[in-house]
């Protein structure tokens, strides 16, 4: 039995195909529950994101299973196969593996070390599993694969440093601050930079966190979401000096927060120190701020030069992670081996004990004047006999090389293991 895996992801297709070929969470059960009744399957398991679709199947015989899955890919979604001819990928056996663990542990991601897939993958695997279509190999698998990711991150600091602007503006305010849960953060404007930056904010724990924008409806629907306080935005500069954390990001034509605004805001903190984020383009916040004592202010192009750094800073991590991938996905290797012989070995060792036993009987029923004692000396010498015959072949077929695949079948071959 292999473990392959076919797929397309963010490297193979636009995201013109892949959403096409995208299978929501709700149907995955029954995309399973179909899938498995294909030719050759055994066990089976779907990862759906919006940067990939991979089936990650156990088969005998993968190859015969690849145009198969494609076929039946394209049925379920009722899209045209053409789609897939150039975007998926299929790999098999040691690529599958390292592939999966490379996944599980986002160095396959569009943003390396990114989190978010570990999780995803494990909503997969608990759906395949809990609708019984994995087994112990694919079991081991994702376990072995979780297992990797946790190490990777553990091992190496590839998760350390933040590769989105609104992540990397909170994780700016932790090396300002220290812990957030005292500090207090207003968000000015409710796009899709302030709404990141709002969930980094309550991911870090932060104390208070204040809402405005000049639409306010829109500030109603995102505090709500999010749990924030909105505040009225023709005001908000009231809220400046109890603010210790301001972040900006709306499509204003001018600058929202002028340098006395700041000045005045900081009288009032006492000269308590303030971090503000400007994520807009043009700018919200007067540049000639970030002069005032004890006020940081960061726009979207310092943010940028972080990320930029920051990115470079986790390929070089994962470099280090690559290894401890490449020595996880041998490891494995090696113990799948080992699930696949334990057939063979039980089945050979069974063979040669009811051979040794028949044996045995008939000789003892031949030698009737024997005492306990010595049809037990007998019986020990016998079952040693087939323990010593057996050690050997045993070895080779536990054997780290492509020969002890080989001699596996032909072992089941020679003694036709396949007909008891």
């Amino acid at each position: 039995m292999k473990i392959f895996v076919l797929g397309i992801n963010h490297k193979s297709a636009h995201l013109d195909v892949r959403e096409k070929f995208a299978v929501d969470l709700q149907d995955i059960p029954d995309f399973l529950g179909q899938a498995s009744a294909l030719p050759y399957v055994e066990e089976l398991c779907l990862l759906s994101t919006c940067n990939r679709v991979e089936i990650y199947a156990v088969s005998q015989h993968p190859l015969l299973v690849k145009e198969p899955l494609i076929d039946f890919l394209a049925q379920y979604q009722k899209v045209d196969k053409k789609y897939l001819k150039d975007g998926t990928y299929f790999y098999s056996d040691e690529q599958a593996i390292e592939h999966g663990f490379a996944v599980a542990a986002s160095l396959d991601s569009m943003v390396l070390g990114e989190s978010q897939i570990l999780g995803q993958m494990k909503t997969a695997y608990q759906i395949a599993l809990s609708n019984g279509h994995t087994g112990k190999i694919l079991n081991k698998f994702f376990h072995q694969a979780f297992f990797v990711a946790k190490k990777i991150r553990s091992e190496t600091e590839i998760g350390h440093y933040p590769v989105s602007i609104s992540y990397a503006a909170v994780v700016l305010a932790k090396q300002i601050f220290g812990d957030l849960h005292s500090k207090k953060a207003l968000i000015i404007g409710a796009g899709k930079m302030s709404k990141l930056a709002i969930k980094h904010f309550n991911n870090s724990k932060v104390g208070k966190l204040y809402i405005t924008n000049r639409t306010e409806s829109r500030a109603i629907d995102l505090a709500e979401k999010l749990q924030g306080e909105v505040i009225p935005f023709k005001n908000f500069k009231q809220w400046l000096s109890d603010a210790d954390i301001i972040l900006t990001s709306t499509n204003s034509p001018h600058y929202l927060i002028e340098l006395n605004d700041i000045q005045e805001a900081i009288k009032k903190r006492k000269n308590q120190a303030m971090f503000l984020i400007d994520l807009a383009v043009p700018r919200d916040i007067a540049p000639e701020i970030n002069h005032v004592s004890n006020v940081f202010l960061y726009d979207i192009d310092d943010l940028g030069d972080v990320v930029a750094a920051n990115r470079q800073e986790r390929s070089r991590e994962a470099k280090a992670a690559f290894k401890i991938l490449q020595q996880e996905t041998t490891a494995f290797k090696n113990t799948l081996k080992q699930f696949e012989l334990v057939p063979t070995l039980s089945s050979l060792s069974k063979k040669f004990e009811n051979i040794c036993e028949f044996e045995l009987q008939k000789t003892l029923q031949k030698l009737p004047d024997l005492n306990a004692e010595e049809k037990a000396a007998i019986a020990h010498m016998a079952q040693s006999i087939v323990k010593k015959v057996l050690h050997d072949p045993m070895v080779t077929l536990k054997e780290e090389s492509q020969e002890a695949v080989d001699y596996q079948l032909l072992v089941r071959k020679l003694f036709r293991l396949d007909e008891m």
